[in-house]
């Protein structure tokens, strides 16, 4: 079980150095490059769920989102469900622009992992990746 943990973490790291390379192209807090990768990946987060999934302070995550909405990278709009008065968090088109290489480099390293592990390990890996959520 703990090497399977390692892995996992392990695992997510690899991924997310991609989003590290977007901190450093464009001076950006690595929290500000993940927000922008989760954002990309589960659009329509409202920023309090956002936040939960982050693990980020109320102030630090609201600072992170001004910047960002300032720059033109994320957009707010009212929820389509529920309260209108909810406002959800996605991707402008130049912060889809801004997170595609990562994204790109993000598929290719799943893509070429999955093939290493072979047809059979993939639907496993989900299973057991979905019964973790």
């Amino acid at each position: 079980m703990d090497y399977g943990i390692a892995l996992l973490l392990a695992g997510e790291r690899a991924l997310m150095k991609a989003a590290g390379e977007i901190a450093e192209d464009f001076d950006l807090p690595q929290l500000a490059a993940r927000v922008l990768i989760t954002i990309r990946f589960q659009p329509g987060q409202t920023v309090r769920e956002l936040r939960e999934q982050l693990h980020a302070t109320t102030p630090t995550l609201a600072r992170i989102l001004g910047d960002l909405d300032q720059r033109g990278f994320v957009e707010r709009r009212r929820s389509e469900q529920g309260d209108r008065r909810t406002r959800c968090l996605y991707l402008s088109h130049e912060g889809k622009r801004l997170t595609d290489p990562a994204t790109l480099t993000m598929r290719e390293n799943l893509r070429a992992a999955y093939r290493t592990a072979g047809s059979g390990a993939v639907s496993g890996v989900r299973a057991v990746l979905e019964a973790l959520l």
